[in-house]
């Protein structure tokens, strides 16, 4: 378990008002924060999920205590890897697994990074919980200006997406270093032929599943995959995430293509223009 489990974990207390929490958790990519109370002990998790149901419900003036997901699922460090995969690939809202030992929290695991490959997992990625990360990805995110999925989301242009004959080892790495839950797959006129998540790609062998592993995207996709429009409201968005609990979105344009991708980080760092 050592050997994928990040330590040094950012992590926040009961009391934290929402909106310190919104700020972490939007600032860095990340998709759950542990709660943890006196002594390390951890209390709960807050996800993104659990954010944008209280900004739908109107409770974003709360504090973590008050929406966070108590008792969540954990593992041990002696946990056997296979059982941690099955885990984070079976159940579908479980993306980050609290390590707990006696009761208190001593580390975390991603599905990210179970998708990186062992020569990316320094020493020092593992003891400061610093991703490896491209030297091309994106500047930090900042506030989303608009009402609207087409105003919020990230443009296409700055979106990572694969085709049909993309290896799934490659789509792992950009999934991993890049802090995504999915890929758009795409065909050369940027329609959407499927999406490829995190679970797609996640190795588990516990699954039961046989046949050859897929090599490819097109091959790992899933098809019939949701979409939304441009025009679509933020608003509305957020509430068919909480409903559905989708992580993220591709966004059509008018002529059907993909535009870009809108993701619940997208829609908590959503801004309303000024005079609305």
């Amino acid at each position: 378990m050592s050997a994928v489990m990040t330590s040094g974990v950012v992590t926040v207390g009961p009391s934290t008002p929402l909106a310190d929490a919104r700020a972490l958790l939007t600032a860095n990519r990340y998709s759950g924060l542990p709660v943890v109370s006196t002594g390390h002990r951890l209390v709960g998790i807050l996800t993104t999920l659990d954010l944008l149901r209280a900004e739908v419900e109107g409770r974003s003036g709360a504090r973590v205590a008050d929406v966070m997901t108590r008792d969540p699922m954990t593992m041990t460090p002696d946990s056997p890897v296979s059982v941690l995969a099955h885990r984070l690939r079976r159940y579908g809202e479980v993306r980050v697994m609290p390590i707990v030992e006696g009761g208190v929290l001593v580390g975390i695991v991603t599905r990210g990074d179970l998708l990186r490959t062992p020569e990316r997992r320094s020493l020092v990625d593992r003891l400061l919980g610093t991703p490896e990360v491209d030297l091309d990805a994106p500047p930090p995110d900042e506030p989303r200006i608009g009402s609207t999925a087409g105003q919020v989301m990230t443009p296409l242009h700055r979106c990572w997406v694969a085709d049909q004959s993309t290896p799934v080892t490659e789509a792992a790495a950009w999934l991993s270093a890049q802090r995504l839950t999915a890929l758009p797959v795409l065909d050369r006129d940027d329609r959407l032929l499927g999406v490829v998540s995190e679970a797609d790609l996640l190795a588990d062998r516990l699954s039961g599943r046989r046949g050859p592993a897929p090599r490819t995207c097109g091959q790992a996709m899933t098809t019939g995959a949701t979409a939304v429009r441009a025009n679509v409201s933020v608003a509305k968005v957020a509430k068919a995430m909480v409903r559905r609990r989708f992580r993220s979105l591709p966004v059509l344009g008018r002529d059907d293509r993909v535009v870009g991708m809108i993701s619940r980080g997208d829609v908590l760092r959503a801004v309303a223009p000024p005079g609305r």
